[in-house]
């Protein structure tokens, strides 16, 4: 009895311990801090949920998100091992976007360093700020402004539709469906590749193994762990899928500079031609080893990422709202162009307006905290900012504010933006410079590469819809994905998560795809993807 009690008694001290230990780690990093005062805080286990539960995350922000945020117009929100002061008012995104040297950007290199994000993608001319950025921009900002070659992008979106079409061919008529969101990668990493970085990579439209489609694939499922992104600090203690994910990252960035150093000449700098000044600031120094590597990886993975998840979202709209993917393609055909030209598409209304409503209500980047009060701050009308703190947007929030758009601003109407071109233009600078349409960011720091992701979504979008017809799949549950980007997701299969389109050519039987054959070729990888798939029924 005697050592009963003393191992009850042991044990008493240790939970005891445990919970003093507990409460210590709540205290020091997860309890809300004071400041700003007036504004509300989300529970810090709501970033956690998609670890203990299948979620939809536009269920989470409507739950315990919505209310709080547009109520006060901003609230303290925890990620990446830190509290957040995440903001929604536009009036309030107006100062922060205005303010650039107050609200500072400060990149994954700077709040978590150490962690595989930051080792990924580094220093670079998204992240950077002051006079590294300038220095960046001046380099890379001549080369993303010119004329990019519509003819590639347009070639590539024939491919695309080649692909779909080949792929629902090569199947039997059970019943299920092809994947879109492998196709669409493989799609914009063509595009990045041939236009931007103007390098082949190879068959990157037609192979299934294409390595960085690959790559990327992997990259992806590793970095993006809830549990990692939350607590970073973790990335540090040696985890061997943390080494192994690092390793991917270090691997993947060595493929683009052997593309570049193999296709452009080391020396020559062009301001317009941007592989080669890239190069060539590397060649004479004004970029270390490391900033070179930063900045190619970057420009890679946003400029090929952030359209492909455009034109996935784009479509599934569009599936889901037949009438308006009919006006369309009659639009397109009433444009009389085999080959569009820039002009012809520009000049298109309705084109322009379902990318930037699509834009507007499934934004690529749901959410950014990338800024840093440089100093103690008042933001707008009376929120005191501490030096130090980490501020940034809800995209998804903020384009959809009632209060700038409408009691209808949760609904896909393309016409919100004009019935012409000019209209459209000048509807779309106003709601950027009001900061009510941030899909694209603002002030100085407005994406650089703007003008290739809407001319590549164009020219895509064109294509499909002229030779294509989509609808949704009756058995696809329509869910949006459980964190980061806000796009559909796929349905959950044992052992896989592929599932999709299903084609059909517009005489005969509607040809399906089963999902056992999807599962083989998702595990020749050993790849359990994880976002951006949806079922649909398209018409060749």
């Amino acid at each position: 009895m005697a050592l009963l009690l003393r191992l009850a008694g042991g044990f008493g001290v240790v939970l005891l311990l445990l919970l003093l230990l507990a409460g210590l780690i709540y205290y020091l990093c997860l309890l809300p801090p004071t400041e700003p005062r007036g504004i509300p805080s989300i529970p810090f286990w709501v970033a956690l949920l998609p670890l203990v539960k299948d979620v939809d995350q536009q269920v989470v922000f409507a739950r315990y998100i919505e209310k709080p945020l547009r109520t006060h117009g901003a609230v303290k929100i925890f990620f990446a091992s830190k509290w957040n002061l995440l903001l929604h008012r536009p009036a309030l995104l107006a100062d922060l976007f205005k303010h650039e040297d107050r609200y500072q950007k400060s990149g994954n290199q700077k709040k978590i360093p150490g962690s595989v994000l930051a080792s990924f993608l580094g220093d670079n001319i998204i992240s950077s700020h002051g006079q590294i950025w300038k220095s960046y921009r001046q380099i890379i900002q001549p080369g993303l402004q010119r004329q990019f070659d519509l003819d590639v992008l347009l070639t590539n979106a024939d491919r695309l539709c080649d692909m779909l079409v080949d792929s629902q061919a090569d199947k039997s008529h059970n019943g299920d469906g092809i994947s879109v969101q492998a196709s669409i990668q493989r799609h914009t990493i063509a595009n990045f590749a041939q236009v931007v970085y103007e390098v082949d990579l190879g068959k990157t439209l037609r192979s299934k193994a294409a390595y960085l489609d690959h790559l990327q694939r992997r990259i992806k499922r590793e970095i993006f762990k809830p549990i990692f992104m939350n607590f970073p600090f973790l990335d540090r203690l040696g985890f061997p899928s943390r080494r192994r994910a690092r390793l991917l990252a270090a691997h993947f960035t060595d493929q683009l500079v052997e593309a570049l150093e193999r296709a452009h000449p080391t020396d020559v700098k062009e301001p317009r031609n941007l592989p080669c000044s890239l190069l060539a600031a590397r060649k004479t120094g004004e970029l270390t080893e490391q900033q070179f590597r930063d900045n190619v990886t970057v420009l890679f993975v946003a400029g090929q990422e952030n359209p492909q998840l455009a034109i996935l979202s784009t479509m599934y709209l569009l599936a889901k709202h037949p009438e308006i993917q009919e006006r369309l393609h009659d639009e397109v055909v009433a444009a009389g162009s085999q080959v569009p030209t820039h002009d012809v598409l520009q000049s298109m209304p309705l084109l322009t307006a379902i990318l930037l409503e699509s834009l507007r209500l499934l934004p690529p980047i749901g959410q950014l905290l990338n800024r840093r009060a440089a100093e103690p701050l008042i933001l707008g009308n009376g929120i005191f900012v501490p030096q130090g703190t980490y501020l940034g947007y809800n995209c998804y929030s903020t384009n959809r504010d009632p209060l700038a758009w409408g009691i209808d601003a949760d609904q896909f109407r393309p016409r919100r933006w004009g019935s012409n071109a000019a209209d459209i233009q000048r509807e779309f600078r106003r709601r950027r410079a009001r900061a009510e349409f941030i899909s694209f960011h603002g002030g100085r720091r407005a994406c650089l590469g703007e003008r290739f992701a809407m001319l590549q979504m164009k020219a895509t979008l064109f294509v499909l819809a002229k030779r294509l017809r989509w609808k949704l799949d009756s058995t696809w549950e329509d869910k949006m994905t459980p964190k980061h980007q806000v796009m559909p997701r796929m349905r959950y299969l044992p052992n896989a998560y592929g599932l999709f389109p299903t084609l059909r050519p517009e005489v005969g039987d509607e040809l399906k795809v089963p999902v056992a054959q999807e599962q083989n070729h998702t595990n020749c990888w050993g790849i359990k993807e994880e976002y951006g798939w949806f079922r649909t029924i398209f018409v060749a």
